[in-house]
């Protein structure tokens, strides 16, 4: 699959998420019942072109774009991967580096990936999934899912991973968001997308040169507004 086609059945495996939200919402008719009081409308990150701030970590060796990026909440600390909250959109960015001991691709690096738990284990509904190059040079898996749910009140999660693998090193990815309800699930696609292209899309590693000194990234560091 070359890489154009991927995006087109990315876009139109999104359409069908928006698609998905829509005939939850269609059920049978509900039976009369107090109305029940308005939900906030989900919040959708902004289109704007210009570059993405950026957050850069020493102590992984990487470079990663952030929508609204003084709103988020990193923890680049506390645990071997990099975590990034954004509370507006209920949004979570999970990053990982890993060396290890013998030659990867993707395969490899997803089950490292999974045996760490870093990445959901309940079975997922798959919007998209294409193998593809990242880096460079990183054999990858790209997949897109969204968790199931059974109501059209449920909330929706959606997930964009990723998994890496080139010599002795894996890199692993999961932005995963959430939204109120199947009446928001265009906005829980828009996001996917978004994550997709201009967050993974933008997700740079630095090069093998620059060996990471395990010290965690300062202030200076942290994305502008």
């Amino acid at each position: 699959m070359t890489p154009r086609e991927g995006r087109r059945r990315g876009r139109a495996a999104l359409w069908l998420l928006a698609s998905y939200g829509a005939l939850l919402a269609c059920g049978p008719a509900p039976v009369p019942a107090a109305e029940p009081p308005a939900r906030p409308v989900a919040a959708a990150f902004s289109d704007d072109p210009r570059p993405l701030p950026r957050y850069h970590s020493r102590r992984l060796a990487l470079s990663l774009p952030l929508p609204d990026g003084a709103a988020w909440s990193i923890d680049d600390h506390s645990r071997p991967e990099l975590v990034a909250t954004h509370a507006p959109t209920r949004s979570r960015i999970l990053v990982a580096v890993m060396r290890t001991d013998g030659l990867v691709g993707r395969s490899q690096c997803e089950a490292l990936a999974r045996e760490a738990k870093l990445v959901p284990s309940a079975d997922l509904s798959t919007l998209e999934d294409e193998v593809t190059i990242t880096q460079s040079t990183f054999d990858t898996r790209i997949r897109v899912a969204i968790e199931p749910g059974d109501r059209a009140d449920r909330p929706l999660v959606g997930h964009v991973m990723a998994f890496g693998g080139f010599l002795r090193k894996c890199f692993v990815f999961d932005f995963s968001t959430e939204v109120d309800g199947a009446s928001n699930a265009p906005v829980l696609s828009a996001r996917l997308a978004f994550a997709r292209a201009r967050v993974l899309g933008g997700l740079e590693l630095d090069p093998f040169g620059k060996v990471s000194r395990n010290a965690p990234s300062g202030p200076d560091d942290a994305p502008g507004r």
